[in-house]
């Protein structure tokens, strides 16, 4: 979902299909889609290496690695900075800028004084003297400088949304990764772009409550609200999705309508995937009690079961959990992912 809308974000709308797809390595022989899973997949794979991040996600270095994990994992050609008069020139994975930039309306700062910037960026908001909710209102603050900085001479979007991802989940906020601010940013890309741009502007010289910086306090605190608003919806909108009521009557659904691998036992197959919803996770020895059968029709209703995708483990031998594979989303997550373009919730 994070890479989903993160690419969106990006104007590349990339099948959630097609990104189950690159996982097992599977690419399209279409050059277009092709690029796209190996986007999906580069994000996927920084994803996870930040997941395990224990350090400051606001360290130079570890938004340096952000960008280089994810363009060493493209291909060369996809390697290309594009300048603003269309100029595109190669790349150099996780290194800073060595030029001044233009994009849109958006002038950055000299690119000799990157370095320190962002060196007085990690010191601003590492402070000791943030409390824990003063550091939550400052996910929007960070996410704006990062982006305002540029670090990067292309993929600073990218970045800026890894590095927020990051520091959500350091912070305890994310519901184990539950619910994504890529997705709340993407439902609402034009108001997005219009408060990060509108942040951009000096501080006014005429308005004693506009802070004291170079850029203007006023403007920053309104992307904050913003982008605090954006969480709030997001979390929400989880909240009601996995409401257990509402998802045991949407697999029982899917099992009885949708899927015809199973539609013959459906009753008994859905038994299996409630238990697995409700509890984690079960021991195959279990499948006859919980279907109220012998333990051979267990046996077979699972391996039945397993085999349609719909639920998973790691061994033949292992307990057996909840599977997700992609043909299921829709009906287990209703507007998860747009079936077509962007509508807001």
């Amino acid at each position: 979902m994070h890479c989903y809308y993160s690419n969106l974000i990006e104007g590349q709308q990339t099948r959630v299909r097609d990104i189950e797809a690159a996982l097992k390595q599977d690419f399209a022989a279409e050059p277009a889609k092709r690029d796209l899973q190996r986007l999906a997949l580069a994000h996927l794979e920084v994803q996870r290496w930040a997941a395990a991040l224990t350090g400051s996600p606001h360290n130079t270095e570890f938004i340096r690695e952000l960008h280089r994990r994810f363009y060493a994992a493209l291909p060369e050609e996809m390697r290309i900075a594009t300048t603003s008069a269309g100029t595109q020139t190669p790349l150099t994975p996780g290194e800073l800028r060595d030029r001044d930039v233009e994009v849109g309306s958006h002038i950055g700062p000299p690119h000799e004084l990157v370095p320190a910037m962002l060196g007085h960026f990690q010191c601003r908001y590492e402070s000791a003297d943030l409390s824990r909710l003063q550091r939550i209102i400052a996910i929007g603050a960070s996410h704006h400088r990062l982006a305002w900085i540029h670090p990067f001479r292309d993929g600073n979007g990218r970045v800026v949304r890894l590095f927020s991802d990051a520091v959500i989940r350091q912070l305890g906020i994310d519901g184990g990764g539950l619910w994504s601010l890529s997705r709340g940013l993407a439902r609402n890309r034009d108001e997005y772009y219009a408060r990060l741009a509108n942040a951009d502007q000096e501080r006014s010289t005429t308005s004693a409550d506009d802070g004291r910086g170079h850029l203007s306090e006023r403007a920053l605190w309104d992307f904050c609200e913003f982008t605090l608003r954006t969480m709030v919806d997001q979390i929400a909108f989880m909240e009601r999705l996995l409401d257990l009521d509402g998802m045991e009557q949407r697999i029982e659904h899917y099992v009885h309508v949708v899927e015809p691998a199973v539609a013959k036992d459906a009753d008994k197959v859905f038994l299996l995937l409630r238990e697995a919803l409700l509890r984690g996770q079960f021991a195959r020895g279990e499948a006859g009690r919980i279907v109220g059968a012998s333990e051979r029709t267990g046996r077979d209703l699972l391996a039945r079961a397993i085999a349609a995708g719909l639920l998973t483990s790691e061994s033949p031998k292992t307990p057996v959990s909840l599977a997700l594979p992609a043909k299921v989303l829709d009906s287990y997550f209703p507007q998860l992912f747009p079936l077509t373009s962007i509508t807001q919730n």
